[in-house]
């Protein structure tokens, strides 16, 4: 994260006391989806996320800090760089890596031969170290972890979530914080197996249409694309997922449709033809499926009479 850690970059040989008008958290200078929760470090409860993101790090991309006051949570999802957290020899970074500091712990962070994608989280809360060290301790040092789309996934909820604003918004990014804690318990247990390729091979084409559900017409393109047959995409989905491929498609789609429905003023048509649905009767029947309801009882069911 390009965070001027409260004005403590190190970046010049003067005195490093932070200064009211150096309290900044984000430096600006880097490209990055964000959301903010919990930014005075007024929480006194024993853990709330006070805000994180996504950043995308040039090759010149370089931060030096003595110290940060959240407890903060560092994961490498593509390209290289090189990271120094206190006096530990410098490691190198790569997807997968992650790593934890705070208060107290120098870091220097570097990308190196790659343009580098990594996703932050900031913690707060007498509880929030404690998470950094048990049972995963990452705390002052980096592990490489495998499970790399499911922990993108979970960074990614997290954002979506956080840049809501709800009024739940608090609690649903602490799920996802306590989701990934769990994650990296898992991924740890299995450092040292032997990895699964087809896992990876059902991670690498469920990820394709979580990130956009409408771009596959048909289970034969969205195998190609994955780079399975259409029969091994069907056995990974029933082995790893416990439904067929078809049944998490669909639910995918439909999924977008009710974020559509609430979210836009798209007619139903319009919505049916963004998701590959040719006939608005048919999207309907699939829709009332999945989620019990028709898209516009769904969306009658949003109207405020008052108004």
């Amino acid at each position: 994260m390009d965070i001027d850690s409260f004005g403590m970059d190190k970046t010049e040989s003067k005195d490093l006391t932070p200064r009211p008008s150096e309290r900044r958290l984000l430096h600006g200078k880097v490209p990055g989806d964000y959301f903010f929760l919990e930014l005075g470090e007024r929480h006194r409860g024993p853990l709330a996320v006070a805000f994180g993101g996504r950043e995308y790090c040039a090759t010149e991309y370089r931060v030096q800090r003595r110290t940060y006051p959240f407890v903060t949570l560092e994961y490498v999802a593509s390209g290289q760089g090189e990271l120094r957290l206190g006096d530990a020899a410098p490691v190198r970074l790569q997807a997968g890596s992650v790593f934890a500091y705070g208060p107290g712990i120098d870091v220097t962070m570097a990308t190196t031969a790659e343009k580098m994608t990594k996703y932050f989280l900031c913690l707060t809360g007498a509880g929030a170290k404690k998470l950094m060290t048990d049972p995963v301790n990452l705390w002052g040092r980096c592990q490489q972890f495998g499970a790399h789309a499911q922990i993108q996934e979970i960074f990614d909820l997290m954002i979506r979530e956080g840049q809501e604003h709800g009024p739940k918004t608090e609690a649903l990014c602490l799920n996802s914080c306590y989701r990934l804690h769990l994650k990296l318990e898992q991924a740890q247990l299995q450092i040292g197996h032997a990895p699964d390729p087809y896992q990876a091979s059902f991670l690498r084409c469920k990820l394709m249409v979580n990130e956009n559900p409408a771009r596959f017409a048909s289970l034969s393109e969205w195998a190609k694309a994955g780079g399975v047959s259409a029969p091994t995409l069907h056995r990974l989905f029933r082995r790893y997922q416990g439904v067929t491929p078809y049944q998490y498609l669909t639910r995918q789609k439909m999924n977008q449709a009710a974020q559509d429905l609430i979210g836009t003023d798209l007619l139903v048509k319009e919505v049916a033809a963004k998701l590959g649905y040719e006939d608005p009767l048919h999207f309907s029947r699939v829709f009332r499926q999945v989620h019990g309801v028709s898209p516009l009882q769904l969306r009658e069911s949003l109207w405020d009479p008052a108004v």
